[in-house]
């Protein structure tokens, strides 16, 4: 029972060590990096771009470019196919293939919006529909935008 007791201490210090070490480690990293800005702003007069450093920059996204890449992983949607159905007007199949649920839809075939005439508050990600389009005229481009995402068909 006491050698568990003494165990469990010595164990309890080696994880303690680690963690004080690697908080140590972390916080040295930290430090030497301010002083490494600071000296570039006292000798340049600027704080350098991380993204034109050359060894790391090409590493370390933009933020424009990780919003966009956050954005497109919960809100994007693809159009899988358009024909037309016996009246002439445009069938779209969207595809949602974001993490999150997609409303407000319209859409808009050669730049000219047309009225969705079976259009439907929201779609689930995963989920597929079917839009029919007040459209019978040939067309060259398609794009159905929601309120979070568009997704765009051309011939």
């Amino acid at each position: 029972m006491v050698l568990e007791f003494f165990f469990g201490i010595a164990l309890l210090v080696i994880v303690a060590y680690v963690i004080f070490r690697v908080i140590g480690n972390v916080a040295l990293g930290t430090i030497l990096v301010l002083i490494v800005f600071l000296a570039s702003y006292l000798l340049l007069g600027s704080f350098p771009r991380l993204s034109d450093m050359p060894i790391i920059g090409k590493f370390i996204p933009t933020t424009g470019k990780t919003i966009a890449v956050i954005k497109d992983l919960a809100y994007s949607m693809d159009i899988i196919g358009v024909s037309t159905n016996s009246d002439g007007n445009l069938l779209v199949t969207i595809v949602n293939t974001g993490q999150l649920e997609l409303s407000n839809f319209t859409a808009y075939v050669d730049g000219q919006q047309v009225e969705i005439l079976n259009n439907k508050g929201s779609l689930k990600s995963g989920n597929v529909i079917v839009f029919e389009l007040n459209r019978k005229d040939d067309f060259e481009r398609i794009v159905i935008r929601s309120s979070q995402t568009e997704a765009i068909y051309g011939k």
